[in-house]
């Protein structure tokens, strides 16, 4: 099976410039099945991301062109353990890096990763979290090594010290 995801409307907006962080995305989802032959199906799909508080909407509307045998193409129009049906998932992972991209253009937390997660915490939320859990033994194990490799050769340190570090963060404009 082979799938080819295309983009026909891209919409976003921002109500308030002032809020950055969203506690939840709730996405409606809608497909319809335009053409189908012996190789091929054709659905037009559309995806709303509305957060919650209501501040921003993310759209995005195509064509999926999925080729392969029936079989193959009738089994991804099945659903999911969380009731979607496979296909919607699968050109959600596909334009999930548009939804990135259009939310962060925005200055806001991204919708979740996969569809089936949407009552879940936003990107940002779970990168705090990851940010602030302590620091496991593997990641202590790997910095007590850096340090003992540093104190074997005190040459690298001053190399590494010399290094001009530029990790300035971007602004973000203000819609």
């Amino acid at each position: 099976m082979n799938a080819h995801i295309e983009l026909s409307s891209i919409a976003m907006s921002k109500n308030d410039p002032k809020i950055t962080k969203l506690d939840k995305y709730d996405v409606e989802a809608n497909i319809e099945e335009v053409d189908n032959n012996e190789d091929h199906s054709v659905f037009k799909y559309g995806f709303t991301a509305l957060s919650n508080p209501k501040n921003v909407r993310l759209a995005i509307e195509g064509i999926a062109r999925i080729s392969g045998d029936s079989e193959e193409r009738n089994e991804i129009l099945n659903k999911d353990e969380n009731d979607i049906p496979k296909i919607l998932t699968m050109i959600y992972h596909e334009l999930f890096p548009t939804f990135f991209l259009l939310s962060k253009s925005l200055n806001v937390s991204c919708p979740p990763h996969t569809i089936g997660s949407m009552g879940d915490p936003t990107v940002s939320e779970t990168e705090d979290f990851l940010e602030s859990t302590e620091p496991t033994e593997l990641s202590e194990e790997l910095l007590k090594s850096k340090t003992d490799s540093l104190s074997e050769n005190p040459n690298s340190e001053a190399d590494l010290a010399s290094e001009p570090i530029d990790a300035q963060d971007i602004a973000q404009p203000t819609v």
